[in-house]
Parts: structure tokens; sequence; C-alpha cells
């Protein structure tokens, strides 16, 4: 600021006329001693509203990005706008029911805000609505935490124990390793249950001779004790499919003994059938091609679902629940190898329409008594109790 700048004001204040400054230079200017209350705290926020805005931003001083984004939830912190670290877009509280994805990971230099170098991601929300800018330390895997994203009705799980068997689909391999957020640690947080997954990579309905695993159908069922399970899924038939000779009337005779056996050890055991979903061997739609059973992935589905009715078992079908989940236009992305194996954010997916099938699904003679329901007359404070309480996922 120029000498004569100070000279003129001085002169213009001792006359009682108002100087008009821009508000840019007035910025620059100390403010002078206020004349009344008003003025005073109307300058102090200003100059508050101005410090606010004028935070140095940091810098990256490296980065690393992500083939599979990843799944987790905020446990603390702030979601920055930008890797300069200077304006925030909400707090873990504004985003306490939303999933994100990390894409990127950076060591962020903040020397410029009076602290050191620290490792940063890039995130954006599962629908995508979201994106910005976190501290490492605030990020939680899915599974661990309290991430509370239970689905409307899913308290008639309440305090329920659910076992999913299948093979690597259900144990939540992604044709490279095996995640921590396959479909069944989504079920836990959606059905708000715990849960065993007896998955294994690899496995089969049937008997496959030499290629037999421990978490083939027959041999799972023969080692659990269903007495200690309410809840059970089945999702078999990929892999008989794709590598054995089994027939389509061994796949139903061997499914039918082992649901048969389940009921027998526990009467009261609720259980959901899954199909198996599309598979692209040579980058073609296996629905239709014959493999070396003899039939194809369309007949093995009709088979496993005509035990599943003569079973009085619900059985979801990937066709009718969600058909745009795999397709010929998106399964190069939906699968993390683009043949069979779904991605992180595919299970997920996976995760949202086998907790609402087996909502929807869910017995009506064993839905819970909740205490609530018992005391409570009017039916109008009881409904919007329960939607209160189970709110929907920002997927």
């Amino acid at each position: 600021m120029n000498k004569r700048f100070y000279i003129t004001t001085a002169i213009t204040a001792a006359l009682g006329i108002a100087v008009i400054v821009a508000p840019t230079r007035a910025a620059m200017t100390t403010p002078t001693t206020p004349t009344s209350t008003s003025s005073s705290s109307n300058q102090s926020k200003s100059t508050s509203d101005n410090t606010k805005k004028s935070i140095p931003a940091a810098s990256i001083v490296s980065t690393e990005d992500y083939d599979q984004p990843l799944p987790y939830h905020l446990k603390g912190g702030y979601v920055y706008t930008t890797s300069g670290l200077n304006k925030t877009l909400g707090s873990a509280k504004d985003f306490a029911k939303v999933t994100w994805y990390t894409y990127k990971r950076a060591v962020i230099d903040r020397s410029a805000q009076g602290k050191g170098n620290s490792v940063w991601y890039y995130i954006k929300s599962g629908s995508g609505k979201q994106n910005g800018w976190v501290w490492r330390g605030n990020l939680q895997d899915i599974s661990e935490g309290t991430f509370d994203i239970a689905m409307k009705n899913s308290d008639y799980f309440k305090s329920d124990k659910l076992i999913t068997m299948g093979d690597s689909i259900t144990a939540g391999y992604d044709g490279y390793e095996t995640l921590d957020s396959g479909y069944p640690t989504w079920l836990a947080r959606y059905l708000n249950v715990k849960v065993d997954n007896a998955a294994y990579n690899g496995a089969f309905l049937c008997d496959a001779g030499d290629m037999s695993t421990p978490g083939d159908l027959t041999t799972t069922v023969n080692d659990t004790n269903f007495a200690k399970y309410n809840v059970a899924t089945i999702a078999y038939g990929t892999n008989d499919y794709g590598h054995t000779d089994s027939t389509i009337d061994q796949i139903k005779n061997t499914l039918d003994t082992n649901i048969k056996k389940m009921k027998a050890e526990n009467k009261n055991l609720i259980i959901y059938g899954i199909l198996p979903i599309t598979r692209y061997d040579n980058n073609q739609n296996s629905d239709d091609v014959t493999g070396q059973g003899g039939y194809t992935m369309n007949e093995l589905r009709s088979a496993e679902a005509e035990v599943y009715q003569q079973n009085d078992v619900p059985y979801l079908n990937w066709q009718d629940v969600d058909p745009n989940l795999i397709t010929d236009a998106n399964h190069i992305d939906r699968f993390n190898d683009g043949r069979l194996h779904p991605a992180a954010k595919t299970y997920q997916l996976m995760a949202r329409d086998i907790a609402k099938f087996m909502i929807d699904n869910f017995p009506k003679d064993q839905i819970k008594k909740t205490t609530s329901t018992k005391k409570t007359t009017s039916k109008t404070t009881t409904t919007k109790k329960t939607t209160s309480t189970k709110p929907a996922t920002d997927y």
C-alpha cells in the first residue's frame, strides 16, 4: 500500500467522508479501529471469513493408481474436495451410510499448512455422486467397525446366524485374490446378522473325483451342524458346468439329498438357493453353450431351480432379479478377470440383490414379534419407527 493512500484516508476520515475501497484492496489492509459494536462484529466476521478462504494448498509428492477400487467406510475425519486439502466436502458424520471406493493413493506434502507428509486416498462413493480426498487413518474396511447400513426389515434376521456355502464366487475370489469384501461380508452389513462363510475356491456341487475340495456341497453339509444356524444359502454349479462331466441327474440328486439332510438336522432352518451367474469362457456367453456334462448354463439353472421348488426353498435367479448385473456389454468391467469372478464393486451389488431377496422371501410364520410391536397399538407409529431405523445406504 502506498503512502498517498494512507494520507487520503486520514483526511477523509477527519472530514467525516466515507472511504470506499475495493474488496481485494480492503483485504490487504489492517482494519482501523471500529466506531461501533456492529461495525466491529462485521469486520471481525469479514476477517475470519478471509482467513478461512486463504488456507494454503497442500501439494502432491507422489501418486499410485489402483487397478481395482476397494470398499471402505469413514470412521472419522473429513473428506476434502481436492488434493490441496483446504476445503472440506463433509465429515464422517455426514457420510455415515456411504460406501467409499479407493481409486488413488498419494503422499501429500502439508508443510504449507504447518504439517508434514502423509498418505491420502482419492475416493468415490459407490453411487458416484461424491468424490474427494481422505487421510488413510480415517478409512476403515467395511467388515470392521460399526458401519450400519442395515436394510429395511433386516430385523427379520435379528439375532440369527447365517452360513453361506458355495464356490469361489461365494468365497469372494476376484480372479486374482480372495477379497475380504465378498458378498457374504456385505450380507452381514445389509442384514445386520452374523455370517459364517463356508465357501471354498474351486468347490463343486457334485462329487468331482480327484478335483474334489473340502468345500464341496456334500462335504460341507456333512461337516456342518445346522442346529447352530438359523439361515443358510447354497450357491454351487458353475464349476460342475465348466470342469466336470457330472450329469444333470447327478446335479439334481446331490442337491436334493443335501437339502433334505439340512432340513432333517434343523426343521426351522431357512434355506435360500442362489443360481449360478453367467460365465464368459473365451469371451463367450455360456448361457446356451453346452459344457462337459452335456448341458448349458441355462439348463443347469433350470435343474437346480426344479430341486429348490420341490423342497420349498426360495431361489434367486439373476436373470429375473437383476438381469443387468452381468451382461454381454458390461461383463469385462463387472468381472475382475473379465470371465467369471466379480470385482469388488460387483460383489456389493450382488449382496444388495441377495439381501433384498432374502428379506422379501423370509417365511412369514418366522417373522419375530418385536417388543415395540407387542406394546404398540398404532400401526402407523410402528411403521414409521421401522422405516426410520432401517435407512438404505448410498451404495
